[in-house]
C-alpha cells in the first residue's frame, strides 16, 4: 500500500489534532471534577450548619412558647 507524503502528513496532522483535543478535554474534566468535589464538601458543611441552626431555632421557639404560657 503506497501513501504519498501529503496524505501521510494530513493523517499525522489529523491524529495530532485529535490527540490534543482528547488531552485538553480530559484535563478540563479532571479540573472540573475537583471543583465539583470541593463544592460538594462546602455544600455538606453549609447543610450541617443550617441543620444546627434549625435545631437551635426550634429550641428557642419552644422556650419562647413556654415563657408565654
Amino acid at each position: 500500500m503506497k501513501i504519498d507524503i501529503k496524505t501521510a502528513i494530513s493523517i499525522g496532522a489529523l491524529l495530532f489534532v485529535i490527540a490534543g483535543f482528547y488531552y485538553t478535554t480530559i484535563n478540563d474534566i479532571g479540573g472540573l471534577s475537583l471543583k465539583v468535589r470541593g463544592l460538594q464538601n462546602e455544600n455538606h458543611d453549609i447543610r450541617k450548619r443550617l441543620d444546627s441552626l434549625d435545631k437551635k431555632t426550634h429550641r428557642l421557639n419552644k422556650q419562647l412558647r413556654e415563657l408565654k404560657k
